[in-house]
């Protein structure tokens, strides 16, 4: 070998990646470029492997490496016992300085000679990344497959990748630094939601790359609202950062933590599977049990609900792991609050939502239509979409059956948007070949709300299916958006203002269970509602005369109004006269008609 001509070689090597670690994004980024170029510098370095992290609290395992001989690195670790800490990793991290080890002969590579002769290993140089006074700290291994290789090409020019990966390093670790301090939440200096969709999406691709799992613990306090009402927000603001700092302590420093939105938080585990995530989950809960504030002469106490996903258990994407780990959270709170669920504990509705999503790819989320008919006349006036899922086997599966796995899982914004979309264009082909032109109602729902996007979308495709039906219908549209006054949670004003293009265009508002909670008086003041769908419950128990009176309440409401009452799940005559002498304008229910599936698949 000439190794003058190897040295050259190598240099070269170091002049081509001085561009690339330049431009190195991550710090994981910047030293896989450095594996890389050294790599391709030679024919006889058949190895380079490198390590960040912090080596004085954990186990040292590659993190990337690259060359004919990576194989052994497949299960390498560096622990934190006696016998490891003699061995070349840790003494170069130890003293900040090169170590060149001879696989052979050197008594401090014994624990892991055998492997390295069984992949050709000759000698290996060891040369540490980064500031020795920073905890977070990398390493660069080289392995040759020549005896003397080092001593004959010199350590010089190795020494001089590892200075240029340092100073990478730093700039790359400055870089997020900086990109930090601007998604850095201002109340508990955590990292905030936007940051932390980069640590989520750096965490699961080296994931999908090592095969390792890694958990989420979503987790909020309890009763927070109620907690701020009572005692004031610079209370609930106390509370925030003492969960937050009870959190950075529990967590491990492997760990990260942001604020995820108002009172929840988000926890990423990575290298944890189900099991120990609950054990620290239950940890974390119990100590943000003890957690007090003082409040005059009162200490106040406020418990935190959790839910955790793992991957690759329950889900295969960050996304949907956020969304099971929401639902487990969704249900610690629906069981009693200050508990752990796991999302392995809601397997079925990861399965309805598994079928739902497969569903809209392939086009198996379909409208059924219901009829609304006028009580008076018992001619139909109007129509109702109903989603309806056809499985793979074509049977019809009904809403009542998957919406609410859509709701846990945050899906329910694709089904109305499905459904809205596909209402739409029916309601524009029945015009344009010359149908009854007769309402068509549609269910949009709060998560909907959240997709300002395709709350868009659907208002672009609203104006185009008008023009294409091609006849003028004048300033009131067919359209009619079906709100659920329960899932709305009082924020009419909000909802005014994301609906308020389909409502300047001429489409109408219809609240849906009217009468089921305790704000429904308040939408009729906030919103331009031309509709009322009475809860329907009330309906089926309004041969009580108790229920009756509270039904002809709602009609006489709705006639000073000027609005629209509409009755559903009528399923007899009785209940029709009923309703006819109450006064109810129209109706919808078995009585008149099942839904009806338009598009046959």
């Amino acid at each position: 070998m000439e190794f003058t001509q190897e040295q050259l070689s190598i240099y070269r090597a170091l002049l081509t990646a001085t561009k690339s670690l330049a431009q190195g994004n991550t710090p994981n980024e910047v030293l896989s470029a450095a594996c890389d170029a050294l790599v391709a510098s030679s024919a006889h370095i058949c190895l380079a492997w490198m390590y960040l992290g912090n080596p004085a609290s954990e186990s040292i395992t590659p993190s990337y490496s690259v060359g004919r001989a990576s194989g052994y690195t497949h299960g390498l670790v560096l622990d934190l016992s006696e016998e490891a800490k003699k061995g070349p990793g840790r003494r170069s991290l130890e003293n900040n300085e090169p170590v060149l080890v001879k696989i052979h002969t050197d008594l401090s590579f014994g624990i892991w000679r055998d492997n390295a002769i069984q992949y050709g290993l000759q000698e290996g140089l060891t040369l540490p990344i980064g500031d020795p006074n920073h905890p977070f700290r990398g390493l660069i291994v080289v392995f040759v497959d020549t005896p003397d290789y080092f001593e004959q090409v010199g350590i010089e020019p190795f020494i001089a990748f590892s200075e240029l990966a340092t100073v990478s390093l730093d700039q790359a670790r400055l870089k997020i630094s900086l990109e930090e301090m601007a998604s850095i939440d201002p109340l508990t200096a955590l990292l905030n939601r936007r940051a932390f969709q980069e640590v989520i999406n750096r965490e699961y691709a080296n994931s999908q790359r090592t095969t390792k799992s890694f958990s989420f613990i979503l987790f909020d306090l309890d009763r927070f609202k109620m907690l701020n009402d009572n005692y004031g927000h610079d209370i609930g603001d106390k509370f925030l950062l003492g969960v937050s700092e009870v959190a950075k302590q529990t967590l491990r420093t492997s760990d990260w933590l942001c604020r995820w939105g108002g009172e929840e938080f988000l926890a990423l585990l990575p290298d944890t599977d189900e099991q120990d995530a609950f054990k620290i989950a239950e940890r974390l809960r119990n100590k943000i049990e003890k957690l007090s504030i003082q409040f005059n002469a009162q200490k106040i106490k406020a418990t935190a609900s959790m839910g955790i996903a793992s991957y690759p258990r329950d889900g295969d994407s960050s996304e949907f792991l956020i969304k099971a780990a929401d639902a487990a959270l969704y249900e610690a709170k629906k069981t009693g609050r200050n508990r752990v669920v796991a999302a392995k504990d809601k397997r079925e509705i990861y399965s309805i939502a598994a079928k739902l999503s497969q569903a809209i790819e392939s086009n198996r989320l379909v409208p059924a239509y219901q009829v609304i008919v006028d009580l008076k006349t018992r001619i139909p006036v109007a129509e109702e979409a109903l989603a309806r899922l056809i499985d793979e086997s074509g049977n019809v599966i009904a809403a009542a059956d998957f919406i609410s796995a859509a709701m846990e899982l945050q899906l329910t914004h694709l089904v109305d948007y499905q459904i809205i979309r596909q209402t739409m264009r029916h309601c524009a082909e029945n015009i344009a070949g010359g149908g009854e032109q007769i309402a068509h109602f549609v269910n949009i729902s709060a998560d909907l709300m959240l997709h300002q996007n395709l709350i868009q979308n659907l208002f672009d495709e609203a104006q185009a299916a008008c023009i294409s039906c091609g006849v003028d219908m004048g300033p009131m549209k067919p359209l009619v958006l079906e709100i659920t006054e329960r899932q709305l949670l009082g924020d009419a004003k909000a909802v005014k203002a994301k609906l308020a293009p389909f409502i300047d265009y001429g489409m109408r508002l219809a609240i849906d269970d009217f009468g089921s909670g305790y704000s429904s008086f308040q939408y009729l003041a906030d919103l331009p509602v031309s509709f009322l769908k009475i809860e329907g419950s009330l309906i089926r128990q309004v041969k009580d005369k108790r229920i009756r009176k509270i039904v002809k309440r709602i009609s006489d409401i709705a006639k000073d109004l000027q609005l629209i009452s509409v009755a559903e799940f009528v399923e007899d005559e009785e209940t029709v006269e009923i309703l006819c002498d109450l006064e109810i304008d129209w109706a919808q229910g078995y009585f008149f008609g099942h839904p009806t599936l338009i598009k046959n698949l």
